[in-house]
């Protein structure tokens, strides 16, 4: 089945794709374009949470070692 959905706002597709008699576990192909182009790619992915993992991840790299990389290409 194909379904088109046009300028809706985020928090009302699910009630939408239930409206469509779409089922909860269906599996999609999703397309998401921005109609606001205030938001940059940068921040969609901050407010989307799916780098929020990465705060957990220990810092192995220090400013110490950008310096000296940066010295050893200068060379």
């Amino acid at each position: 089945m194909r379904y088109i959905l046009e300028n809706i706002e985020a928090e009302a597709l699910p009630g939408e794709m239930r409206r469509r008699g779409i089922p909860p576990h269906q599996r999609l192909r999703v397309v998401v374009e921005t109609l606001d182009d205030d938001i940059s790619i940068t921040e969609m992915n901050a407010r989307g949470g799916g780098f929020a993992h990465l705060a957990a991840e220990p810092d192995i790299y220090g400013d110490a070692d950008l310096i000296e990389r940066n010295e050893a290409f200068r060379g």
